[in-house]
């Protein structure tokens, strides 16, 4: 056998080196093919993979609730609340996996939210809903729809395509955009598409009262007349000798003109009364009103969007190849109105050039110091791990999201540090003269250990966001699967990748290259020997000062936080933004549709004197829908209605426009002002429509009680500067007028029910059948004329007929009064309760801050002042709540098994402790740096601290393993040496670890572009506390073993 030393050119293809035993670190170091091979492995396969990945822009998540809809037209929000919500509340209170039921009941619809508990299965909580609903008896009322039982899920909106034209009809621009959504549904990938902005289609048969009056008819008589004319009838079958023959009858009208040779009467002179002869029939759309344009052209919009597990990406080059080829009608322009696909990949290819970058700055430093074959490698295995690790993404059905990526961005550091680690040890090792595959070998075997138990205390840590359920906090599930497989793959790497490649006699570092690294290693061990080690020997000579400024540091860290120098900011705009902004206006219930547009034409202006302040780069293009609003929940499509419209502003390309929408928001609403009779207004720049950051729920049994309560409580939101777009759900509704019958009345033989459903006929019109026409089902109504619906003499006028025959005026049969109830009522499990929201503006306050201040200030008064009021936070700070208490009772369990697992492998019940002291000086570190910079602490910033937290307890365990090692070897060593000694040889690595690392997400932190911006305060925290934990490992770690040692030793 050849020895192992006998070459220059590399090891020889053995199982494993003499003297150093087998094993696979030493098979794969003295079997370079075997390294190589499982190298591109890893890499070919990890690319292929990735290429199939789904990609999205969030994972897919519930939103925890289920989501009940019963449409009810025509009946009072009291009339939906008694004889809907309630009898649907009854029946899902109790429910296995149901934490909590809210109703609200609206004219015309009511609507039922069931909130699930942590780890209740959402699929049998709908199960359960759909059964306990169709077991109640009588339900639903008569003239209800059926009610329809679903999980609350939030769209994936992929493109929406405007279709315009500003010389053709109505009818024209909707078939136009029929056609389009017809062809692109036709797409293999596609499976979601539906048309925004336009009035569904409905036959309408007009009817005055004095036609109906001059024949002796009334509108029920028509529609019976026309449910028995217009139908498709199987009668049977005839069985004959030749086979069967079906009996049928087909005389189904499909359009308006096919209804007008109904007969209606048939007179003794043989003539014929047919419905054509007598009313108005318009095969045309529903009577509402809602306006659609697109930079001030009439517009259909033509929405897609994408199920669970489909490719955002694919589907929008699909979309944009048949637009390529699709022939508008003339007069009709089709664009792309918006494109939520563009900024994924945009954002993924920005994420990939700061990698590029960081990676490059990272071998750059690491070249300095190692020679070129060692940095090289040492830097391959950083991209490496992360590529690998997608080959695993399909297994556990992940797809390429920003939770996935997020999940990359915590890693880093860990993957950095096993990298550097293990290529540092193997250094030393050959520092020391030992031949490069013993060098390789030992140097990897020394850090098995502790990197693989760091390993699996990361993994351990990242297992609560396993159990998340809180919506607004899903993202963070895919995190402990992420975690899993890149730090597998990393430890592939380090172990049985990079020792192979280091396993070299030869260097690649060649004059001047190996001049700098000569002096740049010589300037780390003059670091090392005059700064490091007498600071670390003065640390260990003063333990207990050591232990005094690290607890300043973190005093003044707590500090910064309390007085508001460094604010709490858990939910970052940036975080979801898009190229959008949208405002969403709600009107009074009742007003004109006039009225309505001339409020969103306000929006509009001053979106555009937004975008001439600079300099008319901002905005693209507007778009206005008056009549409806898109929230982005996929729940059923809500009722139009005059009151409601949203106004959206397309912002030009990032590299164009100076602001981030975000800003844009901001300065559009300053623009915009007060708005005379606004109930309220939402702007947003993110996907789906913001719930507001301050949110209470009010419960009192006595509606005047809660109303004045209500009242109170949004005064006193009003005093605390910053809060904006205060509502409640509490506001009046139309105008109601109720009918009681008199005297006179009740003598000509007229019941509430006979006058309702004569009056219910004329003004809302009777529902004749339903026409499958296409992909649309088509309303026939049969009732007045719009004229004879406008006002109340229309109603003065109206004459009821009695049972017994004749007519009697409504002004004689029923007395009418005039009231007035609010919008919506609501309950929150069983009791009356209304909802007070605002948002806060972050440059002035914080959601957090604005919070204490209410209830500080103001809820203590209310309670005191109206008994029995309960009062409960909504909304985002619910989310928070909800995932604090998960949170409280899984970190605990992890935290001991944490415990557990160090304390195994360092066979000690206190060093477990010290090895976890780095992460508050890491969290201060971070803090401070938020201060120094001018950032408010957000959700990215705490994972960017969770993600120092794995690099601190990486280098701890590798220190005392170190000291461990150097006691074991000498056991007349002083504790005091022993420390002295391990921090003098973990500086490099601790040193090189925390610069690299800072290097290589140092391009994020100059990121000011919408699709990065948001992971700034990510790299702060990185920034800072790897610059402070780095302090801590070198000085305080070593200080803390001491005490440790002179009390147990």
């Amino acid at each position: 056998m050849t020895d192992s030393n006998s070459t220059d050119a590399g090891p020889t293809a053995q199982p494993g080196p003499i003297g150093l035993g087998s094993g696979p670190i030493a098979y794969f170091a003295g079997n370079p093919v075997a390294a190589y091979l499982l190298m591109i492995f890893l890499i070919v396969g990890g690319v292929l993979s990735g290429l199939q990945l789904t990609v999205q822009y969030y994972p897919d998540f519930e939103a925890r609730r289920a989501f009940v809809s019963v449409l009810y037209p025509g009946a009072s929000t009291k009339e939906i609340e008694e004889d809907v919500n309630r009898r649907i509340e009854e029946a899902v209170f109790g429910l296995p996996g149901v934490e909590r039921v809210v109703s609200t009941a609206s004219q015309g619809i009511g609507n039922v939210t069931v909130e699930m508990a942590t780890f209740a299965d959402s699929d049998a909580v709908v199960n359960d809903m759909q059964s306990a609903i169709d077991g109640i008896e009588n339900f639903p009322p008569a003239r209800a729809e059926q009610p329809d039982v679903q999980l609350l899920k939030v769209t994936h909106e992929v493109m929406t395509l405007a279709v315009m034209s500003s010389s053709r009809s109505e009818d024209e621009l909707r078939l136009a955009a029929e056609d389009l959504r017809d062809r692109v549904s036709e797409l293999p990938a596609v499976s979601q598409v539906f048309l925004k902005g336009t009035r569904d289609r409905e036959i309408t048969i007009e009817l005055s009262e004095e036609e109906l009056r001059r024949h002796g008819l009334s509108i029920g008589q028509v529609s019976r007349s026309v449910r028995q004319a217009s139908l498709n009838l199987t009668m049977g079958e005839l069985r004959t000798d030749t086979g069967g023959v079906v009996l049928q009858t087909v005389a189904k009208r499909s359009v308006g003109q096919d209804f007008e040779d109904i007969p209606l009467i048939t007179r003794v002179d043989g003539t014929i009364v047919t419905l054509g002869d007598i009313a108005t029939i318009r095969d045309g759309f529903v009577d509402e009103d809602i306006l659609t344009e697109v930079n001030g052209h009439p517009a259909v919009l033509v929405r897609i969007d994408a199920n669970e597990r489909q490719s955002v990406v694919d589907m929008a080059e699909d979309i944009r190849n048949l637009l390529a080829s699709h022939e508008a009608p003339e007069g009709v322009r089709v664009a792309i109105w918006n494109d939520n696909a563009s900024p994924i990949l945009d954002r993924l290819q920005e994420i990939v050039k700061s990698g590029m970058i960081g990676t490059i700055l990272v071998f750059l430093c690491l070249v300095l110091v190692f020679d070129l074959r060692i940095a090289f490698w040492m830097t391959v295995g950083i991209p490496l791990s992360f590529v690998g690790s997608l080959l695993f993404f399909e297994a556990a059905d992940l797809t390429l999201n920003l939770g996935t990526i997020f999940g990359f961005f915590l890693l880093v550091g860990i993957v950095v540090d096993d990298s550097v680690v293990v290529g540092e040890s193997i250094a030393s090792e050959r520092e020391k003269g030992t031949n490069a595959l013993d060098a390789a070998i030992s140097g990897a075997r020394a850090m098995v250990g502790p990197l693989t138990i760091s390993a699996a205390t990361t993994i351990l840590a990242f297992l609560p966001f396993l159990f998340i359920t809180s919506p607004a906090f899903q993202i963070v599930n895919v995190f402990p699967y992420v975690a899993i497989f890149v730090l597998l793959v990393s430890l592939v790497a380090a172990f049985f990748i990079l020792p192979a490649h280091l396993a070299h006699e030869s260097r690649w570092s060649l004059s001047p290259l190996s001049d700098v690294q000569g002096r740049v290693g010589a300037w780390l061990d003059e670091v090392r020997d005059l700064v490091v080690a007498p600071a670390a020997a003065w640390s260990l000579r003063n333990v207990w000062l050591s232990i005094v400024g690290a607890l300043l540091i973190l005093a003044f860290a707590v500090l910064l936080l309390g007085s508001n120098a460094v604010r709490i900011v858990l939910f970052d705009e940036n975080l979801s933004s898009t190229d959008n902004v949208q405002a969403d206006i709600y009107m009074p219930v009742g007003t004109p549709f006039e009225e309505t547009v001339a409020a969103a034409d306000r929006f509009v202006e001053a979106a555009h004197a937004v975008n001439d302040r600079r300099d008319g780069t901002t905005v693209d293009a507007v778009s206005i829908i008056v009549g409806n609003v898109d929230t982005g929940w996929q729940v059923r499509e809500r009722l139009n209605s005059s009151h409601l419209a949203s106004v959206r502003l397309h912002l030009s390309d990032q590299a164009v426009r100076s602001a981030s929408p975000p800003e844009v928001e901001r300065a559009w609403r300053e623009a915009v002002g007060p708005v005379t009779n606004l109930e309220k207004v939402e702007f947003r720049s993110g996907r789906i429509a913001p719930r507001p950051s301050i949110s209470y729920s009010l419960k009192h049994d006595d509606m005047e009680t809660l109303r004045r309560a209500t009242a109170e409580l949004r005064a006193g939101m009003a005093t605390v500067p910053g809060i904006y777009g205060i509502h409640d759900d509490l506001a009046p509704g139309k105008r109601h007028l109720e009918f009681e019958l008199t005297p006179a009345g009740e003598a000509a033989g007229l019941t509430p029910a006979l006058v309702g459903r004569q009056l219910r006929s004329s003004f809302h019109g009777a529902d004749v059948q339903r026409i499958q026409r296409g992909r649309e089902e088509v309303k026939v109504v049969v009732r007045y004329p719009a004229e004879q619906r406008r006002n109340l003499g229309d109603l003065a006028r109206e004459r009821i007929q009695r049972p017994g025959g004749g007519e009697i005026p409504l002004s004689l049969a029923a007395i009418i009064t005039e009231r007035r109830e609010p919008t919506t009522l609501t309950r929150i499990d069983g009791r009356r309760a209304a909802r007070v929201g605002g948002r806060a503006d972050a440059a002035v306050v914080t959601p957090i801050q604005a919070r204490r201040q209410v209830h500080e200030q103001v809820i203590p008064d209310l309670l005191t002042k109206y008994p029995g009021l309960a009062v409960e936070v909504e909304a985002g700070a619910r989310d928070e709540g909800d995932m604090l208490e998960t949170l409280a009772v899984l970190v605990p369990i992890v935290l001991i098994a944490i415990f557990a697992l160090i304390a195994s492998f360092l066979r000690s019940y206190w060093k477990p402790v010290i090895a976890t002291v780095g992460i508050p000086i890491a969290f201060a570190g971070a803090i401070i740096s938020h201060w120094v910079l001018g950032w408010d602490l957000t959700t990215m910033s705490i994972f960017g601290i969770i993600a120092v937290s794995g690099v601190v307890v990486n280098d701890t365990l590798v220190l005392i393993d170190r000291y461990n090692r150097i006691r074991r070897d000498n056991v007349m060593i002083p504790a005091i040496a022993a420390a002295a000694a391990a921090t003098r040889q973990r500086f490099r690595p601790v040193f090189l670890t925390t610069l690299t690392t800072l290097l290589g997400l140092s391009p994020l932190l100059y990121e000011r572009g919408d699709e990065l911006i948001a992971f700034v305060p990510f790299v702060v925290s990185m920034l800072g506390g790897l610059a402070f934990s780095t302090l801590s490992v070198l000085f305080l770690l070593p200080a803390l073993v001491m005490i440790a040692a002179g009390r147990y030793d």
